[in-house]
């Protein structure tokens, strides 16, 4: 049995409320987990992507968290729209890529009304997704998304790494801010559990803020499976380790179309 959160349950409340936990990890998320990974994504997408894309293509980055992926890709030309569940991540990625228009909705439920040449969701997103319901329907919503002959492309943490993920907590420690991350893993469920605790200064009084971040590890063919499910077609996987993406040789890309 899959550990469910009420955050994550699709209907259970508006979409601000269920992405809340993230709003608290926003701040942190920007400023320190993003240092360096848009350019390894980067580098990942011009491999496996944008050879195969043309000039201003439109391309909807699912899960876009704080814009920074959004934000190299529209300096290079296309037209892209970020869709993220949190508000506050959504208000860093406005400053991170002002250019680039940004909606707030679930990914497991949203209806733009129009279509794109592609789509990405980058950074493990998939990985917080606890169960395979939820998987099936952002692959669904995505598939509806995409033009005939259209390219889904997204990272995930491959099942093999998770016995050796790095789990060691994390700090850091400035002025007005401290944050910690401690990790833990459940391998019969396949589940991390990061605790933050965060302490912010706010009018010469430290507030405390804790919050819980999940990801679930998915056999590789098993989404594979739930891609074909949703209609995808000429579905593949890669490691970095194969396509020479450094720090992220155990990171799995997949790309399907439509």
């Amino acid at each position: 049995k899959i550990i469910m959160t009420a955050q994550y349950l699709l209907g259970a409340a508006a979409v601000a409320e269920i992405y809340k936990e993230y709003d608290c990890f926003a701040y942190f998320y920007n400023k320190y987990w993003t240092i360096n990974a848009p350019l390894y994504l980067e580098k990942a997408l011009d491999i496996l992507l944008l050879e195969k894309l043309e000039e201003n293509a439109h391309v909807l980055d699912v899960c876009c968290g704080t814009g920074n992926v959004a934000g190299l890709l529209h300096e290079r030309g296309y037209n892209i729209t970020g869709l993220d569940g949190s508000s506050l991540m959504l208000d860093y990625a406005k400053e991170n890529a002002k250019a680039v228009e940004f909606i707030q909705a679930d990914a497991r439920d949203f209806n733009l009304g129009r279509k794109f040449q592609a789509i990405t969701c980058l950074f493990d997103s998939i990985n917080h997704l606890l169960n395979q319901d939820d998987v099936l329907l952002v692959f669904k919503n995505i598939y509806e998304h995409l033009e005939e002959h259209g390219i889904f492309v997204f990272d995930a943490n491959s099942l093999s790494s998770s016995q050796d993920v790095d789990l060691s907590d994390f700090s850091a420690v400035e002025s007005n801010e401290v944050f910690i991350s401690q990790g833990s893993y459940n391998s019969i469920e396949k589940l991390i559990t990061y605790s933050l605790t965060a302490f912010i200064n706010e009018d010469s009084k430290w507030v405390r803020y804790d919050n819980k971040i999940y990801e679930r590890y998915y056999e590789e063919e098993l989404l594979i499976s739930l891609l074909k499910k949703a209609g995808f077609r000429n579905t593949a996987y890669t490691y970095g380790a194969d396509i020479g993406i450094e720090p992220f040789e155990d990171r799995v890309f997949f790309t399907a179309w439509r």
